[in-house]
């Protein structure tokens, strides 16, 4: 039994849907079956009383990305995210949305999910959606100097649909301190099995993988915190409900790695601390 439900989903009506918008590399399956356990993101949400559709997202589709090298303004670092490079992923979630029977739907971005639902929301939206949930989405580009993985495609989504645009949906963006670089006091996340992992690969451990991931987005890393992939001052949307959680690793599996994560933004653990926020949230912007 969930009590909550009394004031989250079940009190929407017409009754919600959630569309789950995949991370960049991952596929469908990471949300119905990650890396085997029958307990997904997908079985999770529906417990909690929503109908729930995943963006049909294939690990191989990732392969598209490299179309973008045709696009002139990918070589310009100005790619947009309806270009070559994405725009069959922001396709796939418009049809989606679209398909969906719900009247009333509530996107959840993860990782590049995040950012890339808020471009495939454009400037006028989707009648049917009524909120975006981000889970450790990285929604600033990286500084100048530094080179980003979307050659453009995220610093142009942030100046044509900046911060939360959409007035007529809410924003809840959902970020994890599991990892803090050069923070030897730190006990959120044990991660001891992973790190026998790098250190045989010759990675070091959980805290020097991160310092890689977060120097690549931010251009530093002694003292960042985040969730082992994407730094917490680079997950948030102006205008968002904020959400801070502690001991959530960024996705299914230790970074680069088959190992499951021992909590992640969609663990059981975890999932209460942003969903019945946006909840609450959307149900606050109805009364209004």
């Amino acid at each position: 039994c969930f009590p909550f439900l009394q004031t989250s989903a079940l009190s929407l009506s017409p009754k919600l849907a959630v569309v789950i918008c995949p991370g960049f590399g991952n596929a469908v399956v990471d949300y119905v079956n990650p890396l085997g356990s029958p307990d997904g993101l997908q079985a999770a949400l529906e417990r909690r009383g929503v109908e729930v559709q995943i963006v049909p997202i294939q690990r191989y589709d990732w392969i598209r990305v490299a179309a973008g090298l045709f696009d002139i303004k990918f070589w310009q670092n100005q790619q947009l995210a309806s270009g070559f490079a994405y725009g069959w992923y922001l396709k796939r979630t418009k049809d989606t949305i679209q398909q969906c029977d719900s009247d009333k739907i509530l996107l959840v971005g993860h990782s590049a999910g995040g950012w890339l639902a808020r471009a495939a929301l454009g400037d006028e939206g989707n009648p049917k959606v009524v909120g975006l949930v981000t889970l450790g989405a990285p929604h600033l580009p990286p500084s100048d100097g530094i080179n980003c993985a979307t050659r453009g495609a995220l610093k142009t989504t942030n100046l044509l649909y900046p911060g939360s645009f959409l007035k007529d949906i809410s924003y809840v963006s959902v970020s994890s301190s599991s990892v803090t670089v050069g923070n030897q006091d730190q006990k959120d996340v044990d991660t001891s099995r992973v790190d026998e992992i790098y250190q045989q690969r010759g990675e070091g451990n959980a805290e020097n993988v991160a310092r890689i991931n977060y120097e690549a987005l931010v251009g530093r890393s002694d003292g960042v915190t985040g969730d082992g992939v994407i730094p917490v001052e680079i997950a948030h949307l102006d205008g968002a409900k904020q959400i801070f959680l502690n001991g959530a690793m960024h996705s299914i599996n230790e970074a680069g790695t088959t190992l499951p994560a021992s909590s992640w933004y969609g663990s059981e653990s975890m999932i209460d601390q942003w969903f019945q926020v946006a909840m609450e949230t959307i149900s606050a912007k109805e009364t209004i």
